[in-house]
């Protein structure tokens, strides 16, 4: 048996050497054994491991890889977090648990995009600028980008997959339950253009219209820049 205490020990110098906001896990293959500085309650001890790590141990990522370094994840609330993986194996060279490190990023990209507006004097490539004082969103003229066609604060993220998956299905020209793995990533890449895994819920309702499992939506998310 793996023995996790030793490196537990460890933990909080990870999280002093990445960044003292990161999140540190360690995990056996089923749940969370020890968190240092746990973003939300889903962290914390005794909890199921997370989608991901789900995903690398029911894919056999751990058999090919050491590590996955630097992808993309979505805490809860839907904040965007870059994060790695690290596959700790026995002496058998069996899978016995995960090492992940989970970066706070959010912050930093809404000053990336405020550095983007004041150099390109238009919004970023997600569709947001900071706010001016004394113009409302309403009035403000946004970017001939798509994401302008839904500044009307009634449209519903439904009505935005729908239009995206619209979209895409006709210039495919197939349905949904025939696209494929590259076709379904180029559509959750323009979704995630357009903002919408910052709602809660969304994966899910992205999963289902693309007839795929949630799991499969954040290994998609990942692997985009």
């Amino acid at each position: 048996m793996y023995d996790f205490e030793k490196m537990a020990a460890l933990l909080p110098f990870f999280r002093q050497a990445f960044d003292p906001d990161a999140e540190i896990l360690l995990c056996d293959t089923k749940e969370i054994l020890y968190a240092e500085h746990p973003l939300t309650e889903r962290s914390k001890p005794g909890n199921p491991i997370g989608d991901m790590e789900r995903s690398f141990l029911t894919e056999g990522t751990y058999k090919t890889q050491d590590s996955v370094l630097n992808y993309r994840a979505l805490s809860p609330s839907r904040e965007r977090l870059r994060a790695s993986t690290y596959f700790i194996k026995d002496e058998a060279g069996e899978l016995a648990g995960f090492l992940t490190v989970n970066l706070q990023i959010e912050q930093l990209l809404k000053v990336r995009d405020v550095v983007d507006y004041l150099i390109n004097g238009t919004p970023s490539s997600t569709g947001v600028h900071p706010q001016r004082s004394g113009r409302s969103a309403k009035n403000r003229h946004t970017s001939s980008l798509p994401i302008s066609r839904y500044e009307g604060v009634n449209v519903s993220i439904q009505d935005i997959i729908q239009s995206v998956l619209d979209e895409f299905l006709a210039s495919f020209g197939i349905p949904a339950d025939r696209l494929t793995a590259a076709e379904r990533i180029q559509i959750v890449c323009e979704l995630d253009r357009r903002g919408v895994f910052l709602v809660k819920g969304s994966i899910a309702e992205v999963a289902q219209r693309l007839n795929c499992s949630e799991a499969t939506i954040y290994r998609y998310l990942q692997q985009l820049p």
